[in-house]
């Protein structure tokens, strides 16, 4: 005969697994398969014409949403590889794949973002970074490799200090290996230090139109060499 407290049990693990479940899909940004999205990424390159320098732009969703990167970069071809949820350590084991095999004569990088939220300590991104950075001043030293530091978002404004503590150091990383740093946390905030909730769609972690106007007002701003008006 069932007792009261058994025919409460199953509750019970109902309760703990519906708690339990979505810390673990939040926590499984790094590491996906992204193989039909590296499929477009190809697909699309292979349409180019190549009779302008060719710039790839790398990185987790923030470069895979941004939007007319052919008429913000219109003096390159364009190839956009960014591929969502991705991390450091994606690209560093994609990069034959979505790096080397793409030929780019600019690169733009931009990952760090969803390691912090995923949980991977900022000395573990590092060492990513600084071997990826590395490895392509050896094997790609003509190539213009630009570095974006991840930015600030309100779904994530509560690790801020975790990602300023990890931007100076990526900074310096970069830096180090002769790449260019962007960094557009201080334009997304207004002067008084509030951060831009107009710069982002509902979600409150992906930029909008807005916010990815502000971004390339501020890219050429850091680096004129990148405003196809110069």
């Amino acid at each position: 005969m069932e007792t009261p407290q058994s025919l409460m049990r199953p509750t019970w693990w109902v309760i703990l697994l519906l708690l339990w479940a979505p810390h673990t899909l939040i926590a499984q940004l790094c590491g996906q398969s992204y193989d039909s999205r590296i499929a477009a990424i190809h697909k699309a390159a292979k349409q180019l014409d190549g009779r302008q320098p060719r710039l790839v732009l790398a990185g987790s969703s923030s470069i895979r949403k941004w939007p007319q990167t052919d008429t913000v970069f219109s003096q390159f071809d364009v190839v956009n590889a960014g591929f969502g949820g991705s991390c450091f350590s994606d690209l560093w084991a994609l990069r034959d794949t979505l790096i080397y095999a793409l030929r780019p004569q600019v690169l733009v990088v931009y990952e760090g973002d969803n390691d912090l939220s995923d949980g991977v300590p900022s000395e573990d991104i590092l060492e990513v970074a600084n071997r990826l950075l590395e490895e392509l001043s050896r094997r790609l030293p003509e190539t213009e490799v630009v570095v974006i530091a991840p930015k600030a978002s309100r779904a994530r404004h509560h690790l801020a200090s975790t990602y300023l503590t990890l931007n100076r150091e990526l900074r310096l990383v970069a830096m180090n290996h002769g790449a260019h740093w962007v960094d557009f946390w201080g334009v997304q905030h207004h002067a008084d230090g509030t951060l831009r909730d107009d710069l982002f769609v509902a979600d409150r972690l992906h930029l909008n139109d807005l916010g990815y106007a502000v971004w390339v007002r501020e890219l050429r701003r850091q680096l004129p060499w990148l405003d196809p008006r110069n």
